[in-house]
């Protein structure tokens, strides 16, 4: 488990990382799913959060990404999220499953950030127009999917923050609701409705809240970046989650 020693500062594995990392380079494809308010809050369960709706549909996000060498090392991840409200302030996006193949960013994303981080065997692929993803927990294969990138590219770059909430019941920050941000200064990005395949294998956890979150049909929206970078600093507590879990 990282230690915290100074305001801003972990040791994890023998090393010192300050917060913010700096993100210098990574690729992006993401969808946008919209389901059923009461699924999306049946994978909420345990948690001090609710769904953010919208005429009773609720919205949720699958993201690939490659990170190229920085403070938590190169990798990729696959993300599974979901929008959110907590007991106050804006929506944000609340990730159920983080899944990485770095066992440094592991530990540094559950216990900075209270990510639910976990290792994986990954097979991460980007073309022109196209991304494509295996993801298997040890040998068992946990889900594939192809994302065929919009056909709008922005000619300008795109810098907005991606409110976030975060909540574990393990690590350094367990029982912590916490709210932060993620950087999201885009380039190259391309933005559409495209076709989306993907094939979910048994009844992984991951693999069963796809299923819930609408993961198996057609994206309300479609996100492909060439670039993403940006500064990721420390998330903040928001009260005392634990009560409210417990209560």
């Amino acid at each position: 488990m990282a230690e915290r020693i100074g305001d801003r500062m972990w040791s994890l594995q023998g090393e010192k990382v300050t917060l913010p990392v700096e993100i210098t380079s990574a690729r992006l494809t993401a969808a946008v799913f919209t389901t059923r308010t009461k699924d999306a809050a049946s994978v909420l369960a345990g948690t001090p959060l609710r769904p953010f709706s919208l005429f009773g549909r609720a919205f949720s996000m699958i993201m690939c990404i490659h990170y190229d060498e920085f403070a938590l090392k190169s990798y990729d991840e696959v993300g599974v999220g979901v929008l959110v409200r907590g007991p106050a302030g804006p929506p944000g996006l609340h990730l159920v499953d983080l899944p990485v193949t770095g066992a440094f960013t592991r530990e540094a994303g559950q216990d900075f950030w209270g990510l639910p981080k976990w290792l994986m065997d990954a097979e991460l692929r980007f073309s022109k127009m196209e991304t494509d993803v295996v993801v298997r927990d040890r040998a068992t294969e946990v889900m594939r999917a192809s994302f065929r990138h919009g056909r709008l590219r922005l000619p300008f770059a795109v810098q907005a923050a991606l409110p976030a909430l975060s909540y574990l019941d393990h690590g350094a920050q367990a029982g912590k609701l916490l709210r932060g941000q993620v950087p999201m200064q885009l380039s190259g990005a391309r933005l559409g409705r495209g076709a989306f395949r993907v094939r979910l294998t048994g009844d992984h956890p991951m693999a069963e809240r796809m299923r819930a979150l609408g993961m198996t049909r057609k994206p309300f929206l479609t996100v492909h970046a060439d670039r993403l970078h940006g500064p990721l600093d420390e998330f903040t507590e928001v009260g005392s989650a634990r009560q409210r879990v417990e209560g």
